[in-house]
Parts: structure tokens; C-alpha cells; sequence
């Protein structure tokens, strides 16, 4: 009986946030190895990055134990990349686009104030939602949702990547510690800076935040380095900054940091190695 109440209300959910009436807005297939990445076509391929979504965010990281899915408002509206497992055929990642060109709805303005963002001459490039199965969980599953992301950003024209940077903390004090040294890094953008909105505030931060501009100890260096997950470095690495102080997301038990990748700023090796059209 729990099974059967819990798949009438996944169905229901589905139902009221248009999941079966999904339609793609751009187009993406591309064979690596022992992957195909691609756009979502289909209901079906949506529900599946739901579905992933779900393990990933709900039972590997919170510790729930029965399936089900993860959606909101927003998934019937956006673009999915999937990457898709040839020898299973399951979908063993997945990242949420959304290209101003086709929606003005924006699920990072709930956690940010993004006036400095849209500011910037577009068309913007949302990204979010972003998991890889843990059985997957290698350089080359990244570099294939790179390669899906600037493809996508080449078909749409898009100038301005941004979106949420999830960092699986709930502690003010790591949270102050990691946008230290992200300062310490030149990784802040001041020009771009983008306040959590009111319920995503974290409480103190401020006085964490003047505690570790004192400088940090080689210690506090090493513990921020093993914090920040690998897709938020390589954002980084390609030239993203972080336009904000973190966000405080309750229902994820997380903490959410708004990252801004300007075409004109990638990194030179992104480019060439994605052919990023400028």
C-alpha cells in the first residue's frame, strides 16, 4: 500500500509540473565510448533524469531509502542534457539548461538577487540541477557534460553561463572557509555581486567571513581544497567567478554559490578543446 500511494504521487507530481507535455528545445547527440550524450527528447528521458536526480540528491545524500523522483515547475520548461550509459542504457547524468531565448524563468533567482547578472548583453545560459550516478563518477563522464554545455551554448548563442554551485555543507563556518579562500584565489567577482535572497540567508556568516579574512593556516587551505567538489573547481578552472556569498538551501541541507562563466572570459584551453565559437 506505502509503494502504491508513494507512485500515485509521484505520477501526480508529475502530472501537475507538466512533465508528460515535455518538449525539448534544442537538440543534442553525441556518441563517446561507452556514452551517448544528449539533449532529453522525451518524456520518458525526462522522467529518467528525475529519477537519477533523486538517488543522487535524496538517497546518497540524505540517506533516504525509497526511489522516486526529483521535480519541480521548472523541468517540463527546461532543456536536460543526459548522458546515457550504452551498455545499461540508464541515464547516469544529467545537467538542467535553460537559455533566455525560450524561458524568462530563472530557478536561481529564487536563491539570488540576479539584477547584476541579467545585465550582462545575453542570451543567458541557466545551468543547474547538475549529478552523475557514483558508479560514474570520472574525469571523463565531466569533460562529456562540458562538451554537451558548450554545444548547447554554441547552438543557442548563449554569451553568459550562471547558475547554482552546490557545495554538500550546512556549516556557516565552512561556508566562510571556502569563500575565503575562493577569494583568495581571484575567483570572487565584486563587479557581479548577487545577495542571497532573504529565506536563503545564512545566519553569521558575516562574522565568519571576517574571522577567516585574517588569513588562513595551510591546514584551513587543505581542508577548503577537499571541500569544493570537482564541478565547481572546474567552473573555475575554465575561468567562472562567484558573484555571491552562499545561499543556504534547506531542503537540499546544502549550500548553494552563484557562479557566472562569461563566453569572453573562458579560458583559451575550454575553447579550443570544446571549439566554443566566440
Amino acid at each position: 500500500m506505502i509503494a502504491l500511494a508513494r507512485n500515485f504521487k509521484q505520477q501526480t507530481l508529475m502530472r501537475w509540473n507538466g512533465v508528460y507535455k515535455f518538449q525539448s528545445k534544442l537538440n543534442i547527440s553525441i556518441n563517446s565510448g561507452t556514452y551517448v550524450l544528449k539533449t532529453a527528447g522525451s518524456h520518458q528521458e525526462l522522467i529518467d533524469s528525475l529519477k537519477l536526480r533523486h538517488e543522487v540528491f535524496y538517497k546518497e545524500f540524505q540517506g533516504l531509502e525509497h526511489d522516486g523522483i526529483d521535480v519541480d515547475k521548472f523541468d517540463s520548461l527546461f532543456d536536460h542534457l543526459i548522458i546515457v550509459h550504452k551498455e545499461s542504457n540508464k541515464v547516469i547524468g544529467t545537467y538542467r539548461l535553460n537559455c533566455s531565448t525560450f524561458s524568462s524563468m530563472s530557478y536561481t533567482q529564487t536563491e539570488f538577487n540576479l539584477v547584476n547578472v541579467f545585465k550582462l548583453k545575453g542570451p543567458h545560459l541557466e545551468l543547474g540541477r547538475a549529478c552523475i550516478h557514483k558508479d560514474h563518477r570520472r574525469g571523463t563522464v565531466l569533460s562529456l557534460l562540458w562538451r554537451g554545455i558548450t554545444e548547447y551554448m554554441n547552438l543557442s548563442g548563449a554569451n553568459i553561463l550562471f547558475g547554482c554551485s552546490s557545495v554538500k555543507i550546512n556549516s556557516v563556518a565552512q561556508s566562510a572557509l571556502i569563500y575565503q579562500y575562493l577569494a583568495a584565489q581571484g575567483a570572487i567577482s565584486e563587479n557581479l555581486y548577487s545577495s542571497p535572497t532573504k529565506e536563503f540567508l545564512m545566519n553569521d556568516f558575516d562574522i565568519w567571513q571576517a574571522y577567516f579574512k585574517k588569513g588562513l593556516t595551510a591546514e584551513q587551505v587543505k581542508e577548503a581544497e577537499e571541500i569544493i567538489p570537482p564541478l565547481l573547481k572546474s567552473y573555475i578552472k575554465f575561468g567562472a567567478k562567484i558573484a555571491s556569498e552562499p545561499a543556504f538551501d534547506r531542503d537540499f541541507d546544502c549550500i548553494d554559490l552563484l557562479t557566472v562563466l562569461k563566453k569572453e572570459d573562458m579560458t583559451n584551453s575550454l575553447a579550443k578543446r570544446f571549439q566554443v565559437i566566440q
